[in-house]
């Protein structure tokens, strides 16, 4: 019979296909994302830190071993059992983060997240868990998904009792009934033959999920398509009734596109250009000029004091100034390379050196820049004045090409940096570095303050780092240039 995991139950529920594929086409898997693992390991011991004294179980869940090392652990009265793992007569296991004996028969079910707060999917995981244990004989009396807290702020040494917050998930979950009719449907679709291809824009991708089989579902739609072109649930509904190639869509739901005139831009391959709108934003540009952009790591455990869980810790910047129009550049940079401290103080320090208190100050997607002010004008309040200035200087690079007055249909309906660049200004590639994007760049500076990398890495990535974020702010320079190349005709 095959083994159902709570993982698979959960996997099962919201996509049959997906469950399908993990079990019977590793072939077709792609990669996982190794940081979002290592943060959950980090945080799943530290979680076991919280409830200190209890048995570990050392063998794999789907190890006869585990099962026989959890038994050992109940019958010596363990306090907490961590990993403990169970499975049914009918082979649906477990393995319970951590198993909290209440010292009156009873046990509470904890499951460890990394997230800041519970999800639907979390409540089917932990239902999953006790009908297993129901199945073996254990009696649950609670259960809990346990989060990081956000609302916690580190001061020194990091207070556990606070990094993480208890939620009593007993009004969300599924009932017995409801998890046995569930893993009767999975065992039917599993036992029977490929279910083929799914393909949703609000189920296949979201902030709690990405689907490792994406790719293999998605490989044939068109390179723009109606999940390009429109939003999340009535992507779908569009899709469902007229397929993934906007040839096919009916002109009278045009008007429900999320921006106006992409899908006639595409269908007739026509450029957009709205001499109006490029004007209108440089004739808010105050010389001199400052391109900004910061690089961040975002840690689940806070690192620094006076920071929580996955607040985004600037530890990069690099600053290009434009004195006049036309005017040559100037550069400056800060690259923190310290693992032992706090990046934002020396930031800080130095971007208030170089940056002048007159001048616009040119972003691109200014929420993240704006933000990172803000929280960092709160956490150093000696620099608040300063930070106070620069926000209100900002003018946002990507308005324009959001708003459609520079606009290609190459773009795939996308005005990210990444796309409008390659687009503008071909002779400038981001293919080619080292670093290719934000990811990439905060995942192997994070390496680098956790102590993960030799001294010959950390050579390299600060290289590829100084190139990377260096490109940001040259982009944007050289993508006002093109504007101005409309305007000033």
């Amino acid at each position: 019979m095959i083994k159902i995991s709570k993982s698979d139950y959960v996997t099962g529920i919201k996509c049959p296909n997906a469950l399908w594929f993990k079990k019977y086409r590793k072939d077709i898997e792609s990669d996982k994302n190794q940081a979002i693992l290592d943060a959950g390991t980090a945080v799943g011991e530290l979680a076991c830190d919280r409830f200190p004294g209890g048995v570990r179980i050392t063998a794999k869940p789907w190890e006869p071993e585990a099962i026989e090392q959890t038994q050992k652990a109940i019958t010596q009265n363990a306090s907490y059992i961590y990993e403990a793992t169970f499975c049914t007569d009918t082979d649906e296991y477990c393995a319970v983060d951590i198993l909290q004996n209440n010292n009156d028969g009873t046990w509470d079910i904890i499951e460890v997240k990394s997230n800041p707060e519970p999800h639907e999917y979390h409540y089917l995981d932990v239902s999953f868990q006790r009908y297993v244990l129901n199945h073996c004989g254990i009696k649950v009396r609670n259960c809990f998904v346990m989060t990081l807290n956000k609302e916690y702020i580190r001061h020194g040494d990091l207070d556990l009792a606070q990094l993480f917050a208890l939620h009593d998930v007993a009004g969300k979950m599924q009932d017995m009934e409801t998890v046995q009719s569930e893993i009767n449907r999975i065992r039917a679709f599993l036992s029977g033959p490929e279910l083929g291809i799914a393909i949703s824009k609000t189920k296949c991708n979201n902030k709690f999920y990405k689907c490792e089989y994406k790719c293999h579902c998605w490989k044939d739609l068109p390179q723009y398509s109606v999940f390009d072109a429109f939003k999340g649930k009535l992507a779908d509904e569009i899709y469902a009734k007229y397929g993934a190639d906007l040839h096919n869509v009916p002109v009278d739901i045009y008007y429900k596109q999320q921006h106006s005139g992409d899908i006639e831009a595409f269908l007739d391959n026509i450029d957009v250009i709205n001499l109006n709108i490029l004007k209108q934003f440089t004739n808010n540009l105050q010389w001199p000029l400052y391109f900004l952009d910061y690089e961040t790591i975002m840690s689940a455990v806070p690192i620094f004091d006076n920071s929580h869980a996955y607040q985004q810790i600037c530890f990069q910047f690099s600053l290009h100034v434009q004195r006049t129009p036309g005017g040559k550049l100037e550069h400056y940079e800060y690259l923190h390379d310290n693992p032992e401290t706090d990046p934002r103080p020396g930031l800080l320090k130095k971007l208030c050196d170089v940056i002048g208190d007159t001048g616009s100050v040119v972003v691109y997607h200014k929420t993240f820049e704006k933000g990172r002010n803000c929280e960092m004008a709160f956490d150093f309040p000696e620099f608040a004045k300063k930070l106070s200035s620069i926000n209100e200087r900002i003018l946002d690079l990507e308005e324009p090409f959001k708003n459609r007055g520079l606009y290609c249909p190459c773009q795939n309906g996308s005005v990210s940096i990444k796309k409008t660049l390659p687009t503008f200004v071909p002779e400038l590639s981001y293919e080619t570095l080292g670093i290719h994007n934000g990811t990439e760049a905060s995942s192997q500076f994070l390496d680098f303050m956790n102590r993960n990398q030799t001294p010959q890495e950390t050579e390299e990535m600060m290289k590829n780092l100084r190139e990377y974020c260096g490109q940001d702010t040259l982009a944007m320079v050289r993508l006002l240039d093109v504007i101005f190349t409309y305007t000033n005709k």
